[in-house]
């Protein structure tokens, strides 16, 4: 509503205001009936719904994860898959950093409704294995951000429910750690490392089979072999050496648009840009951008509801709901995700999980994976 008066009253008109608009829209209606139909489920339903979120991103992301590491338009193709982002794994998302956000807080939600499981012998493995897979798909997204919101979120998660939980399963936990650090170190050494040469031979053997499989003859010449390029930094996965000072020339000009109008701001759209003032672009800041859009009385709003949640959260003493609520707003400080359905939906499951208990209360018998 905000966003809807500031457009009538501010001269100042941003990029993309129509297709913002729409979004926003959209991601109403989406949150009301998420809300809706969310909120009927039972405890068992919505833990089978969060294990659906673990499970079939890993099953469907299997062939977009094999395009990514072998180049391989042809499959690419037949499934529409995204290849914009030769060297990061997109899979169907317009952006990576869309996918990035959508497996955000799925490891963190697999351990809450994990919580309670036998960790033992083919089931440990077994859970050790589906870990290690998912965090190697979000690395390979190849977003900073999200590596920086998890090596920060699954410690912060870790310490949390160590002082809250009172019969907490040190198994699961360093499983997760262990699975996480050893993703990280495979996509180093698979991507950065001595691991690229045995790549790029896998990948000659797997060109050379699909183009097979649709009865293309060999080419004279074999095409190059290809690898995702390296990162930019030894702990880091992206590629700017100078994504700091160009998300900072992006904020400091979101802001002189900011206070053109710092009450009620200017409206859907994109207010910020880099060096062509009339390209107008995001300022990749949730706080900034909301700023551009709804001003100080948007944001305050928003910051009064998300306090709100985050205390929800730890009066009720849910260190998986409280780390994820946190490990959202880190992501934010790269990216603008208002606009996106997934994160009103990832808000929506935390103060209902809270509300419900959960994340928290006890089982009357524990749950096999």
């Amino acid at each position: 509503a905000i966003a809807a008066v500031a457009a009538l009253l501010s001269p100042v008109e941003g990029a993309s205001a129509t297709h913002t608009a729409a979004a926003y829209i959209y991601t109403g209606c989406f949150s009301l009936m998420a809300l809706a139909c969310i909120e009927q489920t039972s405890k068992q339903e919505f833990s089978s719904f969060i294990k659906a979120l673990g499970v079939i991103p890993v099953v469907l992301l299997a062939i977009p994860f094999l395009c990514f590491l072998t180049d391989s338009n042809e499959l690419a193709e037949l499934f529409r898959i995204n290849t914009d982002y030769p060297s990061r794994l997109s899979a169907w998302s317009t952006n990576p950093n869309q996918l990035a956000l959508l497996l955000l807080p799925i490891p963190i939600w697999l351990m809450a409704v994990y919580r309670e499981s036998n960790w033992q012998g083919a089931r440990w493995l077994r859970n050790f294995l589906l870990l290690w897979a998912f965090f190697l798909l979000g690395i390979c997204v190849r977003s900073d951000a999200l590596l920086l919101a998890w090596t920060i979120g699954l410690p912060l998660l870790t310490i949390v429910a160590s002082l809250w939980v009172k019969r907490i399963n040190w198994k699961m936990f360093a499983t997760m750690l262990v699975a996480f650090v050893l993703a990280f170190s495979t996509f180093k050494v698979m991507i950065d490392g001595p691991g690229r040469e045995q790549l790029l031979k896998i990948e000659t053997a797997i060109v050379s089979t699909v183009s097979s499989m649709f009865g293309e003859a060999a080419p004279e010449q074999p095409k190059k072999a290809f690898a995702p390029g390296k990162s930019d930094s030894i702990i880091g996965v992206g590629f700017d050496e100078n994504k700091g000072g160009v998300r900072k020339t992006l904020w400091i000009h979101a802001y002189d648009a900011w206070l053109q109008s710092p009450i009620i701001g200017h409206g859907p759209g994109a207010f910020s840009y880099l060096e062509d003032p009339t390209k107008k672009e995001e300022a990749h800041n949730l706080g900034f951008d909301m700023l551009t859009q709804v001003g100080i009385a948007g944001v305050l709003l928003f910051a009064a509801l998300y306090l709100w949640l985050l205390f929800k959260a730890y009066q009720a003493r849910d260190p998986y709901s409280l780390a994820v609520l946190i490990v959202l707003m880190l992501f934010s400080g790269a990216h603008f995700m208002l606009r996106q359905p997934v994160f009103s939906l990832y808000m929506i499951i935390c103060p209902l999980a809270v509300k419900n208990g959960s994340f928290t209360a006890l089982r009357e018998t524990p749950q096999s994976i």
